[in-house]
């Protein structure tokens, strides 16, 4: 009996796209609730999630028993741990941070048996082989490995074409956060020049008859990446899906709850004018509608406040969210009009 077949690997190799999605939660019951979205792969990420082979495992095996192929990212390509990961059954793994044809060369050695490879021989005690309950294990496992390499900065892209040239690679996915970084566009992967660089590095990976990878949230990438061909897309994070969604919910249900509002005016023959330099102020930070007259100030955090200007006096309503500190607020806004108005005496009283 033979090592059990790898329908993902097969699938990229036919180039039939599959889509995936990161699985950072670092927990087998969230992994089994992701299990259950119909993803074609679920990544569940040893480098920047806070994951163990232990977790990784438990993840694995929830993963196994649905319609999704589970893949790991390990930390880092050491060969032992490479070989801990494969013994452990994982038989889909990516490799972070590979810049060079000699560091890809090394990682093939390593998901391999020898004499092709340095994978120690230990598979009689390893659930891959379901503990030696599979005989031709060790002559088999090799095919059924998929090796994706991760190359991520400049170093590497440098290198693609030397890392492409390499047998046993089966994909190479790209890391636009690090190469965005790399290329001194940290924390923007849409910079012009790094998805310029990342189309082209793509576009070679595909050419070379290998499987081209990406993780990226943005729709319009991701609908040019599967143009360009990618095999192996990821379209979400479930960290970062279960964050917005959870702090969508919990903005949704506090605006069930009344706005805190407080009012005030201030006695002054230069009302337009301090109205006009606060909204100005504020332009670069809130949403900022005002004339002559009147002026309305939000902030995204849910603050906000109207003014309105009379021959003799400035006209406040200030008001805040459910939770939000609305005594604090007041006093911001009586700072900065105060500091308008340091030419008099000028002070805003608030209406108990």
């Amino acid at each position: 009996m033979p090592a059990p077949q790898n329908a993902f690997k097969a699938a990229l190799k036919a180039g039939q796209p599959q889509i995936g999605c990161w699985l950072g939660m670092a927990d087998a019951y969230a992994a089994e609730i992701a299990a259950t979205a119909g993803f074609d792969w679920l990544l569940v990420d040893g480098e920047h999630a806070p994951n163990d082979l232990r977790s990784t495992l438990a993840q694995v095996r929830v993963i196994e028993g649905s319609g999704s192929a589970p893949v790991a990212r390990l930390p880092i390509g050491e060969t032992w741990m490479i070989k801990q990961y494969l013994d452990a059954g994982v038989q889909n793994i990516l490799v972070p941070m590979v810049e060079s044809a000699d560091q890809a060369r090394e990682l093939v050695r390593a998901v391999q048996y020898p004499p092709r490879g340095v994978r120690g021989v230990g598979s009689s005690l390893a659930r891959a082989s379901r503990f030696a309950a599979i005989p031709d294990y060790l002559k088999t496992a090799d095919e059924q490995i998929c090796l994706l390499i991760q190359v991520e900065n400049k170093a590497g892209m440098a290198e693609l074409d030397d890392i492409l040239k390499i047998d046993g690679v089966d994909g190479v996915f790209i890391g636009p956060a690090d190469l965005a970084a790399d290329m001194g566009h940290i924390g923007n992967a849409n910079h012009p020049e790094v998805v310029k660089l990342i189309e082209d590095g793509l576009t070679r990976i595909v050419a070379a008859g290998k499987a081209a990878g990406i993780l990226t949230l943005d729709p319009a990438m991701q609908r040019k990446c599967l143009d360009i061909g990618v095999t192996f897309l990821a379209t979400d994070i479930d960290v970062t899906l279960f964050a917005k969604n959870m702090r969508a919910r919990a903005q949704s249900s506090l605006a069930l709850l009344p706005r805190q509002i407080a009012t005030g005016q201030a006695a002054t023959e230069n009302a337009s004018k301090y109205l006009q330099q606060l909204c100005k102020h504020w332009s670069h930070k809130g949403q900022v509608k005002f004339d002559a007259n009147t002026g309305t100030v939000s902030f995204d955090g849910g603050n906000s406040v109207e003014l309105k200007a009379t021959p003799e006096t400035l006209q406040v309503e200030a008001s805040a969210g459910p939770r939000g500190d609305l005594e604090r607020w007041k006093l911001v806004i009586s700072d900065h009009l105060k500091r308008f108005a340091f030419r008099e005496e000028f002070e805003l009283i608030w209406n108990d």
